[in-house]
């Protein structure tokens, strides 16, 4: 990645499209690592909560959105039978890790941007998305295509970073956003894929702003729950 001082809101579609696909291809190998390393193994206390949000008394078809390397899957299929999960990703490298990760189950592993899924209207009870919503290439495109390819009353989950809610929280994660490109140097020699990934953050809607930007998407009953005083949040929007 050769500009590691980008602000993401002045560049291109396809600079950003390219700059993603760069950047998780380059990080795939560490992915999981890095992610125990920056957030101190929590990630995986809160995609367990995320996931808690399923309903999961009668059987769900749900889409894992921007899938990575299959964590949310993989939570889902090791706590709850009653599920039939489809994995989709714009990056080869992620699948692959994800496949790894997920070879004793039987699972649908496609390649292809969430702003243009490849399935028909009405097809899922859940499009759920963890960490993912930010390197969109088109928000607004990949939001319209997960509210069009739910079922009626079926619900858009999304877990991501967001903005801390009190001084101290703000203070910790602007030395944290300066730490973890040099974290990702050391560990991943890669100190400009985690510049990027912390810039990414800086950059995504605070909570009343995405959630604005999901009822202009036609969601309803729009919820959203604050992890650790705003750190991350989970947005839940229903069709």
């Amino acid at each position: 990645m050769k500009n590691s001082n980008l602000n993401l809101k002045n560049i291109t579609s396809k600079e950003k499209r390219n700059l993603v696909k760069n950047v998780f291809t380059e990080v795939s190998k560490n992915y999981d690592f890095m992610n125990d390393l920056m957030s101190f193994g929590l990630h995986r206390l809160w995609k367990i909560q995320f996931c808690n949000f399923i309903d999961f008394s009668s059987k769900k078809k749900i889409l894992d959105l921007a899938a990575g390397s299959g964590d949310l899957t993989k939570i889902i299929y090791e706590n709850f039978n009653n599920c039939d999960v489809t994995l989709i990703d714009s990056n080869k490298k992620m699948l692959d890790e994800a496949k790894k990760k997920l070879s004793k189950y039987k699972l649908d592993f496609i390649q292809s941007f969430a702003e243009n899924l490849p399935f028909k209207k009405s097809t899922f009870d859940y499009v759920i998305c963890a960490f993912g919503v930010r390197n969109f290439t088109d928000m607004d495109k990949a939001l319209s295509e997960s509210y069009r390819t739910l079922k009626s009353k079926g619900k858009f989950l999304c877990l991501e970073f967001s903005k801390p809610n009190n001084m101290p929280f703000k203070i910790a994660f602007k030395i944290y956003g300066k730490i973890i490109p040099k974290m990702g140097k050391v560990f991943a020699n890669n100190e400009n894929a985690y510049k990027y990934l912390i810039e990414s953050i800086k950059s995504f809607p605070d909570q009343e702003k995405f959630s604005n930007i999901l009822q202009k998407h036609k969601f309803k009953n729009i919820e959203c729950y604050d992890i650790l005083s705003g750190i991350a949040s989970i947005h839940i929007g229903e069709k």
